[in-house]
């Protein structure tokens, strides 16, 4: 996370009076993207409490050395409702983000009870806690492009019916809808997040493309394709995200948006798996060539977002160029393995 990027561009959207001193919890804190907002929150003067399942941060060094020092960490389960009770009485928290949650497609499938368990039950266990201690609690919810399913026009817009099919697809519809249905029938001040596929430094799961292409990379095997190469997502930095999750808490705390609205977070330029791979090989140097199996099962093969909103709404657009993401990722990596 200390680099170029992350020092300018996690923090383009944070009003800093708006933060300083405000209590957050942001669930599923140490994982990659909620480390890199919780890091964000921290240097912009938030009272920081993390709730997650792991017993402490998986890296070490700057600045997650900095984060650990500076934020409250209590390790637990989002869907227990005792431990969460307990942590709003003592935290208060006034804002939370809801990220936590089983965030792998294969594990889901693999699993599928324990997915919609922890995503779903997950969801409204931490979304009743808000609607029976803190009414004026600000939520962002963490949902995904993957909610929508599978359409045959393109790209996703907001309105479009959630149709997820497939095990992790599927949580991520019913959480959607379950927290659209905490705001519009409760009135909780939340706002959903949908957001195309996320990459940058302190990825761990290697089973997604960006950090799975540049470990084989560096360790001088040929990247593999499990699609035809073809299917095409969205590829947004996660200091963008950052700046999507803080702009749309910051609408809500100034009533600037309803309740239950949702948001679409990616690039408007779609890209294929292989010309991903390409550019990382290119920006490496390395002469690699990909292998595609063609094995991917249960995967929808174009996945993309209409942002308009996002952008008309809450002035937000991504600011990281592609190739600058990747560089910076590139550089992430080089010192970690």
């Amino acid at each position: 996370m200390a680099n170029k990027i992350s020092s300018s561009n996690s923090e383009h959207n944070i009003k800093k009076n708006v933060w300083n001193n405000r209590s957050v919890l942001v669930t599923g804190g140490a994982g990659f993207i909620g480390s890199w907002l919780s890091w964000a929150l921290f240097k912009s003067g938030a009272h920081v409490v993390i709730l997650d399942k792991k017993k402490s941060f998986p890296l070490s060094g700057e600045p997650w050395e900095a984060l650990k020092a500076g934020v409250t960490y209590i390790s637990g389960d989002i869907r227990e409702s005792q431990l969460l009770l307990r942590l709003f009485r003592k935290y208060k928290p006034q804002t939370v983000f809801h990220l936590a949650a089983e965030a792998i497609v294969g594990r889901a499938y693999k699993n599928p009870a324990k997915a919609l368990d922890t995503n779903v039950r997950g969801t409204w266990t931490v979304l009743e806690v808000c609607r029976k201690t803190s009414p004026e609690v600000v939520v962002v919810m963490a949902s995904s492009d993957k909610a929508y399913g599978s359409h045959a026009k393109l790209p996703y817009r907001e309105d479009f019916p959630l149709l997820g099919e497939n095990p992790y697809d599927c949580s991520k519809s019913v959480a959607d809808r379950v927290a659209q249905m905490y705001a519009k029938s409760f009135g909780v001040r939340l706002a959903v997040t949908r957001c195309g596929n996320v990459y940058g430094g302190g990825d761990l799961n290697f089973s997604r493309l960006v950090p799975e292409t540049i470990r084989a990379i560096f360790l001088k095997r040929n990247p593999k394709i499990r699609s035809d190469g073809l299917y095409r997502r969205d590829y947004v930095h996660v200091s963008d995200i950052v700046g999507a999750y803080v702009r749309t808490a910051e609408a809500l705390i100034k009533n600037e948006i309803q309740p239950g609205d949702a948001f679409n977070f990616g690039t408007n330029t779609p890209r294929t798996a292989l010309e991903v791979i390409k550019k990382l090989i290119e920006l490496t140097g390395s002469k690699k060539s990909p292998i595609i199996l063609a094995t991917a099962r249960y995967e929808i093969r174009d996945q993309y977002l209409d942002s308009t909103k996002a952008r008309k709404t809450l002035g937000w657009t991504p600011v990281v160029q592609f190739e600058d993401g990747l560089r910076s990722t590139i550089n992430w990596y080089s010192k970690y393995f």
